[in-house]
């Protein structure tokens, strides 16, 4: 048994998953927890660790008798070859690349790391450049700013503040 490489269409890797899955095929795509910011808060969403890639158990040769029909699974581009052999993966690293999903997912992707450089979008302090120090609760960062040489601390909404 080996993992076989397929490539899917643009930003249809869950699509391609559910589609292979109703065929009877395990199928596997790692993500990565990213933190975005929507509207006015910041939430986790998770985007493919590599995107348009999937994989599917399967032994090489089951697997060349469904070929045919896996080309037209929805979601589904191709699948992977090299010099007319799937391409495929060892257990070993697909167990591996799992484990490193599953790293990434007790820390996400900060939206904002402590010390990055954001710049105030509206207000009084309008394309100031400040330092991002913390969140304060889901909608509200603090951020750091000379005013008067001297360092003052201010918590801000999220929207008023940009990565620079």
């Amino acid at each position: 048994m080996a993992w076989i490489v397929i490539f899917t269409k643009p930003r249809q890797e869950e699509s391609a998953k559910k589609n292979l899955e109703n065929l009877g095929l395990v199928v596997t795509y790692p993500v990565k927890p990213i933190e975005k910011i929507n509207r006015e808060s910041i939430s986790i969403s998770f985007e493919p660790l590599f995107p348009r890639y999937i994989f599917v158990r399967s032994n090489s040769a089951s697997f060349g008798k469904m070929s045919h029909k896996l080309r037209n699974v929805r979601g589904v581009a191709q699948i992977i070859k090299f010099g007319g052999k799937y391409a495929q993966l060892d257990d070993t690293i697909v167990e591996e690349i799992l484990n490193y999903e599953k790293a990434l997912l007790l820390n996400p992707v900060k939206a904002f790391n402590p010390g990055d450089s954001v710049s105030f979008t509206y207000g009084a302090f309008r394309d100031i450049q400040a330092a991002y120090q913390e969140s304060d609760g889901d909608k509200r960062v603090i951020v750091l700013f000379d005013l008067l040489s001297k360092p003052v601390r201010l918590s801000v909404p999220l929207k008023a503040v940009k990565r620079i």
